[in-house]
């Protein structure tokens, strides 16, 4: 009797908990780019095809009830290698790892390795995000897009006004004690306390205009980066870009106007942080400045198509008599969604990188689908 007894409470006990499924997610992005090289004089020239994974990925994530207004919850995402994956040995590179508490009233509360708030702040204004392997988007010549290990992350409950909501978000990172370095899918902080590199975010949104704003300390980034350059040798001589730990100012914009229009704007500037770590070139910075604007158009009579396209530069500034640095990228495409899921597109574009009298152009053309699940 006390046995079945103490069974009975048991399962009730199991019972009373919320047990939710976690669900399995993910995104196949898979490209044929065609980039042509700009190599310098007296190397021979190749053409090259490339078939790349743009940031393919799969996850589970779940939450689950504690109390009424306490919920835990968790999400392990990672990269998968849909062509060749030969820049990665590993099958499965770590993305955005965490377990947290949401409070319905205080917030959430993030422990793990996540993306910064500033750098996802680029998501809704970047037309071409994860675009040939990722060059062909604002990492692929901007500062600022970043995913840290070690970190805390608080966002908090969106504040209503009016019609509009406001949103902060803040990261803390340990470095433990090291110096800056890049890992398996993200990158550590120098220094040893929690906080002495962070990321934070306030974003503004009515539906009709969404505002951010974003600022990072110390945190690693790539500075004077060669975007879609096919290429180490271009005519400006080698482009290699320089890791370096960044303090950088992020504000961004979109408009939804009438008939499927939006008009997109991003503003940066990043100057480096003197940590342990940095690029031994990264002393010679100066500064770096970043714009970006933007368009989509939704056909009103066929949905089921969208035009776009994107500019994009950053002028990299150094100390002494080195020529600054400009990188331009330029890009226009459609894509068509076959369903809900499922969406086709192709696209052109031109990168053009000058350093003094020296220039390298590299166009680009290509076309891909993308399946969300």
């Amino acid at each position: 009797m006390k046995t079945q007894l103490a069974t009975a409470l048991a399962l009730s006990l199991f019972s009373g908990a919320v047990f939710a499924a976690p669900s399995f997610y993910g995104e196949i992005d898979v490209s044929i780019d065609y980039l042509p090289e700009d190599n310098r004089a007296g190397v021979n020239q190749r053409d090259v095809v490339e078939i790349n994974s743009n940031s393919s990925f799969v996850g589970l994530k779940g939450e689950e009830k504690v109390t009424e207004r306490l919920n835990a919850l968790y999400q392990a995402e990672f990269t998968i290698h849909v062509d060749d994956g030969e820049s990665n040995s590993d099958t499965f590179v770590p993305r955005n790892l965490f377990v947290g508490l949401k409070d319905a009233q205080l917030g959430t509360v993030k422990v793990g390795k996540i993306d910064t708030p500033l750098k996802q702040l680029s998501g809704a204004v970047d037309n071409f995000n994860n675009y040939v392997d990722n060059k062909a988007d604002v990492a692929g010549i901007f500062t600022g897009e970043n995913r840290i290990d070690n970190v805390v992350v608080y966002e908090s409950p969106a504040f209503k006004l009016n019609d509009a909501q406001l949103k902060a978000t803040l990261l803390l990172a340990s470095g433990e004690a090291s110096g800056i370095a890049k890992g398996k899918g993200a990158s550590k902080v120098a220094g040893r306390g929690l906080g002495d590199a962070f990321s934070s975010s306030l974003v503004y949104d009515n539906q009709t205009v969404l505002l951010g704003v974003g600022y990072d300390k110390a945190i690693p980034s790539n500075f004077a980066g060669g975007g879609i350059l096919n290429t180490k040798q271009g005519e400006i001589g080698e482009v290699k870009a320089i890791f370096a730990a960044a303090d950088t100012l992020r504000a961004t914009g979109r408009v939804n106007l009438n008939h499927g229009v939006a008009l997109k704007a991003l503003y940066q500037t990043s100057e480096v942080a003197a940590v342990a770590g940095n690029d031994t070139r990264a002393a010679t910075i100066d500064d770096s400045e970043g714009w970006l604007i933007g368009a989509e158009y939704n056909l009103p009579a066929a949905k089921a198509w969208t035009l776009k396209a994107q500019y994009s530069q950053n002028t990299t500034r150094f100390k002494g008599t080195q020529a600054d640095f400009d990188a331009q990228q330029l890009f226009a495409g459609a894509e068509y969604a076959l369903n809900k899921q499922l969406k086709s597109y192709a696209y052109a574009g031109l990168l053009t990188l000058e350093q003094g009298p020296a220039e390298t152009k590299q166009p680009v053309v290509g076309t891909g689908f993308e399946y969300k699940f």
